[in-house]
Parts: C-alpha cells; structure tokens; sequence
C-alpha cells in the first residue's frame, strides 16, 4: 500500500507544471524623427542603433532593415512579439513612436 501511495503521490507531481520565473521581456521602440531604434532589457542594459542619415524613403528604408535585424535576433533568443503600440510625436502627425513588447517564455 505505502508503495502505492507513493507511486501515486510521484505521478502527481510529475504531473504539475513547473512554476516558472518571470518572462524575460525585451522593448523594442522605433523612433522616426531622429531614425533610432532602442532596444532595452532593463536597466543598464539598453542599446539605441543609430538610423540611416538620410531623409524620407531612405530613411524609413534604413528604419525598416535595422528592424529585421534587431527582430530576427530577438527571435533566435526564443523571443516572440506580443503587442506594439504606436504614439505620434508631432502635432502634424509625421512623426512616429512605435514600440514593440518582445517576450520569452
């Protein structure tokens, strides 16, 4: 019977998941007056990758690649992108903030 019983008791918590520790999360923030992309783990630990000095197509061209390249890295860490929110930074609209949640499970 006491085998059993811990027979039984292994299998259920063999059975629980694991609790985990928190989600790592990565922001990620576009910003498309000075053509920056920062990236921040948390404190001490954020990098901003200076864009194309270029204006208009050029520039949101150069935006746009540094963003596959900050998004295909986050990935390979096992990162997945959760929400993005957008912001306008100027009164005519023409500039832009937008900034993407990255979280790893």
């Amino acid at each position: 019977m006491r085998t059993f019983l811990l027979s039984a008791v292994f299998t259920a918590m063999t059975s629980i998941t694991a609790i985990a520790g928190p989600p790592s999360v990565v922001l990620v923030q576009t910003n498309t007056r000075n053509a920056t992309i920062t990236i921040s783990r948390g404190p001490g630990k954020t990098e901003t990758i200076e864009g194309p000095a270029a204006t208009g197509a050029k520039n949101q061209a150069g935006i746009i690649e540094n963003l596959v390249v900050a998004f295909t890295g986050l990935y390979a860490e096992g990162y997945e992108l959760k929400n993005s929110v957008t912001s306008h930074i100027s009164p005519d609209m023409h500039f832009e903030t937008v900034t993407y949640v990255f979280v790893k499970p």
